[in-house]
């Protein structure tokens, strides 16, 4: 799952190897990302990795470790057929009560071509509340959905996607909201017009709160924390 939040490092890092119209050549370049996903189930806070790397080439291969030398290395898999990205995205019994450790996360990047490059990452302790949905009403007759959720004290932004599963492919992404409410219909604007809806189908509905590494870098790979929440619909 690439939503739009994801999308802005294409543009920083330029364009991909097809399109290099001059010959010359492109020098490898990359980023990686890792940030705290923090839900709360069953009524305790959780949390869990995610990463992400992202290269201007193809790549064959993308690994990340913690700082400290005894940490193992942890190989990343690639999203799709898109070799330009890699993730390792967690699933449910990842979770655990225990925070991700905060520091620096060395990431290594290998292009189709053997080049090597390393890229760092920094957790930073920064932490917000996990970010609960206290309303949801859905016409399935109308396909709407009335949401509204608490508060997230000290978020940088609110975002509402709907996808075929947590973390699957991304039929719905929302403006950068602030607000604590949203309205979502089949007109709305963010509906990915490309995949039909299919009656009788379950999808996910997430809410997020996102805290940036900086609050004005507010990139999708500057993320240190998404506190989310989910709900399912029968379309």
């Amino acid at each position: 799952m690439k939503n739009k939040l994801m999308l802005a490092l294409a543009v920083s890092l330029g364009v991909f190897t097809a399109c290099d119209t001059d010959s010359s050549k492109i020098e490898f370049d990359g980023a990686g990302d890792i940030y705290v996903r923090c839900q709360k189930i069953e009524g305790e806070t959780q949390f869990a990795p995610v990463i992400y790397a992202y290269g201007n080439m193809y790549m064959s291969s993308a690994t990340v470790a913690f700082e400290d030398e005894e940490s193992p290395e942890i190989s990343l898999e690639k999203i799709g057929q898109n070799a330009t990205a890699y993730a390792l995205l967690p699933k449910a019994e990842d979770f655990t009560t225990t925070d991700l450790e905060n520091g620096v996360y060395n990431f290594t990047l290998t292009s189709t071509d053997d080049e090597v490059l390393n890229v760092t990452d920094k957790l930073l302790d920064i932490r917000i509340d996990p970010l609960e949905i206290s309303t949801f009403e859905y016409d399935k007759d109308e396909h709407s959905i009335e949401i509204g959720w608490g508060t997230v004290e000290n978020r940088d932004i609110y975002h509402v996607k709907i996808a075929t599963e947590i973390d699957g492919r991304v039929v719905y992404s929302s403006d950068r909201l602030n607000d604590n409410k949203l309205t979502i219909t089949p007109t709305s604007a963010g509906w990915d017009r490309n995949y039909d809806m299919k009656p009788g189908t379950t999808y996910t509905v997430s809410v997020s709160a996102y805290k940036f590494e900086n609050s004005n870098l507010q990139n999708g790979y500057h993320i240190n924390q998404e506190s989310v929440d989910y709900w399912e619909i029968e379309w």
